[in-house]
């Protein structure tokens, strides 16, 4: 059973959703992976912003004490029992939990609680009052719904639960009031609190069409980012990398030496350098054409790269049916111990070769050249050149071996 693509995998979900919100499309949900992934999305982002209206909440239950202190003496109790005893407990405790991460898919149930559990508190309060002055926790409904509905940023379907569910529980808690109300403020009151409601049920329409394009635009600049550094990694990888071997060309060569040359200045340790040439070319290419000496080329690349083992490592197509290996942090006699294993390597590939000056097989001849920059006196120009002169030697002392710079040196 194949598994639905996750969005960051398919960019045509994003582009169908953007080209359909963009065409006036009313609905606030898409199919999955796309909702599920918007849903993450608007967790992470607002999940500050809920805990901090959840905190002003908080507050404001504090501050609007003066309510309860409006009653008589004697019918303070309950309320100030569900306002400090009850809600603010419960405020906090959804504080704490929408703050969690792990509680992502928890966040807009947590909203509708507090949103619903406020405006049931609040009925709660008026049915302990006796006095017309009870009136003033119905009229805070309208501030619970603008509050819980839009400062929180609820989105449109779970706000229109709990405007409906509002509306039917003020209407029926306005008809069993234990205080005195008139009819007609009876019918004031659910209107504020229906029309309250209404206003914040768009509002939340519109915050959330609103976050559903911010998504899609940003994970639409996202992809558009990712497909950007895609084709630069691929174009870098092209301009570095020779078209026929695939390993590195000489103009990232020419950059690496360098590299490498100050890195081994700096930090003292030595540099060597490999030079490869594969042993009686011009006639291989006489005998078997440029298509089969293409091919031999290749698999000369493919020995030498898998020595190319440590991140600072280099193998490159130097010119012709010349290469290079870059060994940083390498004494001569290391490199040497390489270039022989390298021309072993070659050398067991058994790759025709009837018109060879060595044997009936392509084979390779090495020269090796190590420094240590720190000491000075020597530069890349150098090390290139002492391991031209010891590639030189190896072919003229029978090739299908390696030679290193001390060895030339010691003869001259």
């Amino acid at each position: 059973m194949t598994s639905a693509p996750t969005p960051s995998q398919d960019g045509s979900l994003f582009e169908t959703a953007w080209k359909a919100s963009g065409k006036g499309g009313w609905r606030l949900s898409w199919d999955s992976p796309l909702e599920g992934d918007f849903q993450a999305y608007y967790a992470e982002r607002y999940r500050d912003h809920m805990a901090l209206g959840l905190a002003v909440g908080a507050l404001a239950m504090v501050f609007s004490v003066f309510e309860d202190f409006m009653l008589p003496p004697e019918q303070r109790f309950m309320p100030l029992f569900i306002r400090f005893g009850v809600v603010m407990p419960t405020v906090v405790a959804l504080l704490l939990l929408i703050r969690r991460p792990a509680m992502a898919a928890w966040q807009q149930g947590i909203l509708v609680f507090s949103t619903l559990g406020g405006a049931s508190a609040f009925l709660l309060m008026a049915f302990f009052v006796t006095v017309p002055m009870g009136r003033i926790y119905i009229d805070t409904l309208v501030l619970i719904q603008i509050f819980g509905l839009a400062l929180l940023r609820m989105q449109f379907g779970y706000a229109l639960v709990c405007v409906v569910v509002i509306a039917v529980g003020t209407a029926l808690a306005l008809f069993k009031l234990p205080f005195p109300v008139k009819p007609d403020e009876r019918i004031i009151d659910l209107m504020l609190i229906v029309f309250a409601g209404m206003l914040c049920i768009v509002a939340n329409y519109m915050m959330e069409r609103s976050a559903r394009s911010d998504y899609l635009q940003q994970r639409l600049l996202e992809l558009r980012q990712q497909d950007l550094e895609e084709s630069n990694s691929h174009l870098e990888q092209l301009l570095r990398s020779d078209a026929l071997t695939g390993i590195a060309n000489r103009r990232y060569f020419d950059e690496r030496i360098t590299d490498e040359f100050r890195r081994a200045e700096r930090a003292a340790y030595p540099l060597a350098l490999l030079m490869v040439d594969v042993d009686s070319f011009k006639q291989y290419n006489d005998t078997y054409g440029h298509q089969a000496g293409d091919e031999t080329l290749i698999q000369v690349a493919q020995s030498l790269a898998l020595y190319a083992r440590r991140p600072g490592d280099v193998a490159a197509r130097y010119g012709g049916e010349e290469f290079a290996l870059i060994l940083p942090g390498s004494s001569e006699a290391d490199a040497l111990a390489i270039a022989e294993e390298v021309v072993a390597h070659v050398f067991s590939r058994q790759l025709p070769h009837a018109t060879s000056r060595v044997c009936d097989r392509v084979t390779v001849s090495i020269g090796v050249a190590s420094v240590l920059p720190s000491e000075g006196g020597a530069d890349t120009t150098q090390l290139i050149a002492n391991a031209d002169q010891a590639l030189y030697f190896a072919k003229t002392a029978g090739r299908n071996r390696a030679a290193t710079w001390t060895t030339v040196a010691q003869k001259a």
